[in-house]
């Protein structure tokens, strides 16, 4: 009975470290994978699976991931969602991979990209009504005329960014914003792979000089619906109010008359109806030619 016993015991001595052993492989298969982060941003034109990984990934798993390409950027200011379909499929001939990860239901992606300071968009817009001016400055003016005033304050900023460090802008818009009394401009990178179109606000100051206004209210007529049509044919054909030049407005209420100088956004022949702009109060109104250099507005 003793050797029986003595049998028995050392059978399951002899045992117990085999079970342990098989107990540490089963602990292993279940051990967590790398879990990806569910929101990243990237500065690449290419999103790749190490920009994913978190920063405590095995250097491995980095180095695979940055030969698994995932999918293009999105635009900069735009983002992209990628569900855990779409890039299990990248991985369906890297099975060893995609056995190490934990991918989350839904992946957001932002494209990063390099801020659009407000002095580049600033230099954009000079540049624009610099152009445009149909009276271009001499080189000894041209770098006061030619830079957008401090006083003139820029709204409606945000966090604009492009896929280049230093973005040539270009302005593809500009109207007069009545609701808000400001310029409104939109502009693109000339690089239109770069970023996309975004808008601003310029409000103006009213101590910005006269040769500013008068630059803002020509670019504004360039670019309405009806710039550079020509003026409809009457009986006279005489062009009295020419795009770009000021002249007179009477604005009548009735009871009361006020003549104020405009800047005309448009040419205009006699009882045309053409768009002018008022320097003081920023606004724009809608005359009928009455003379030359002369409109008429009803309030």
């Amino acid at each position: 009975m003793k050797h029986v016993l003595l049998g028995a015991l050392c059978s399951l001595l002899a045992a117990t470290p085999l079970a342990w052993c098989v107990r540490n492989e089963a602990t292993d298969r279940d051990k967590p994978g790398v879990q990806l982060r569910d929101a990243v941003e990237v500065k690449r034109n290419r999103v790749w699976l190490s920009d994913l990984l978190p920063a405590d990934a095995p250097s491995a798993m980095q180095k695979a991931g940055a030969a698994i390409e995932l999918c293009p950027a999105p635009l900069p200011g735009s983002a992209r969602i990628l569900d855990a379909e779409q890039i299990t499929s990248k991985l369906v001939r890297q099975p060893e991979v995609l056995r190490q990860l934990v991918i989350p239901p839904r992946i957001t992606i932002r494209y990063a990209g390099w801020p659009i300071a407000e002095k580049t968009i600033r230099i954009g817009i000079s540049k624009f009504l610099c152009e445009r001016y149909p009276q271009q400055p001499s080189p000894r003016e041209k770098e006061r005329l030619c830079n957008l005033p401090d006083g003139a304050r820029l709204e409606g900023l945000q966090p604009f960014a492009a896929r280049e460090e230093h973005p040539n802008l270009q302005v593809i818009g500009l109207d007069w914003d009545t609701r808000q009394q400001s310029v409104q401009v939109r502009l693109r990178c000339s690089t239109q792979a770069s970023c996309g179109s975004f808008l601003v606000h310029v409000v103006l100051p009213a101590s910005m000089g006269d040769e500013w206004r008068a630059r803002l209210g020509w670019a504004i007529g360039l670019n309405s619906p009806t710039a550079g049509q020509p003026a409809p044919a009457t009986t006279s054909g005489i062009v009295l109010a020419e795009r770009g030049k000021p002249a007179t407005l009477i604005l009548d209420d009735g009871s009361m008359r006020i003549s104020v100088r405009v800047i005309c956004l448009q040419p205009g022949v006699l009882n045309q109806q053409i768009r002018v702009f008022e320097a003081q109060s920023r606004r724009v109104f809608h005359a009928e030619v009455v003379g030359a250099g002369l409109l008429h507005s009803t309030l």
